[in-house]
């Protein structure tokens, strides 16, 4: 039988995803300002890293402009006041003025704290 507190956590956590893949494309760092915990780990597909002022400090001064990102695939699983999300992700985005297409792999990390639901970890891999 569903666990239908684990149901909930999962709908919520989409809804997430949703607004923080918005919030990149819209380049809303107010939004990633909330979204994003104090002790992120943003890992890209190239194993550069960023931390949150950091990542939030790219999107805004335009390092990476991402202008669309497709979610053809995801799993959210809930341990607690932690939520795994595992899934492919479709990035079209301008790196640095360089225009790409990133097809990827992804796995980020949701925990529950005192500001509420807040993305920790995104670790991204190309697919072949």
């Amino acid at each position: 039988m569903a666990d239908p507190m684990a149901s909930n956590i999962r709908q919520t956590i989409r809804q997430l995803e949703d607004r923080r893949f918005k919030a990149m494309v819209e380049a809303d760092a107010a939004a990633l300002e909330q979204l994003l915990a104090d002790t992120l780990l943003y890992t890209h597909s190239t194993g550069t890293t960023d931390g949150k002022a950091s990542y939030i400090a790219g999107v805004r001064a335009k390092k990476w402009q991402y202008r669309k990102i497709e979610r053809p695939a995801e799993d959210i699983q809930v341990y607690g006041d932690t939520a795994v999300v595992t899934g492919q992700v479709r990035i079209d985005i301008v790196v640095e003025g360089q225009a790409k297409i990133m097809n990827s792999r992804y796995t980020d990390v949701w925990v529950k704290g005192a500001k509420g639901w807040q993305m920790v970890a995104w670790q991204s891999t190309p697919m072949p």
